[in-house]
């Protein structure tokens, strides 16, 4: 039985593995408004966190933060057509959701526009074990989207938690009064997870599934 009747997931970092398909799309929208991006390896910090967030930063440096917002829709629009085909899931995530879902509802909180998140989860063939997807990548701010599914769906925030490897994922779990959990696998550090006050930190999809089901 698990320990949570609803499980709320992060996509990007904790289900999927993006990052290919994501840095590479940041640098060619950065490209096009004839900024030179930086190499990939340093742009491992932006899979996770809200578009504007990534784009004012990389752009500040060249006094264009104001540019964010395009750079976002030119990166949307060429990730919907490219990049979102890149994503994987990590091993053993597949094999930990169809336990979950035999005693509790999941579901995915995500930056990402809704229709993406469901093709991708759909094209990593995982789409099935959720009860809802919520995504909206014009939110900056994750708390607000958690809040709304929990009204939707008629969460009981005591009896739920929300996983995820960023501290957006964190934050939005203890701004609604959800148990807290973070995964060590994807593209936050641990240093991350502990200082936004994850109340458990899993390293494996196993480890997690064996935390959620108190085996």
């Amino acid at each position: 039985m698990a320990k949570f009747k609803d499980i709320l997931f992060d996509l990007d970092g904790t289900l999927t593995d993006p990052g290919a398909g994501i840095v590479k799309t940041i640098r060619y929208a950065l490209g096009e408004l004839g900024v030179e991006p930086p190499a990939g390896d340093d742009l491992r910090w932006a899979v996770g966190p809200p578009l504007r967030e990534i784009f004012v930063r990389l752009l500040e440096p060249y006094g264009r933060a104001d540019h964010a917002e395009r750079a976002a829709a030119i990166y949307l629009a060429a990730y919907a057509a490219h990049g979102a085909g890149e994503s994987a899931t990590y091993r053993g995530v597949e094999r930990m959701l169809k336990e979950l879902r035999e005693s509790a509802r999941l579901y995915v909180v995500t930056f990402k526009n809704t229709a993406i998140a469901e093709r991708i989860l759909g094209m990593c063939g995982i789409g099935r074990y959720f009860s809802a997807v919520a995504g909206n990548a014009r939110l900056a701010d994750k708390r607000g989207m958690v809040r709304e599914l929990i009204e939707r769906e008629r969460i009981e925030p005591g009896a739920a938690a929300i996983v995820g490897d960023r501290e957006h994922d964190i934050a939005a779990g203890r701004g609604n009064d959800l148990f807290t959990i973070g995964v060590a696998w994807g593209y936050g550090s641990l240093a991350e997870l502990e200082a936004a006050g994850a109340e458990r930190i899993c390293s494996t999809p196993a480890e997690l599934a064996d935390f959620l089901l108190e085996r």
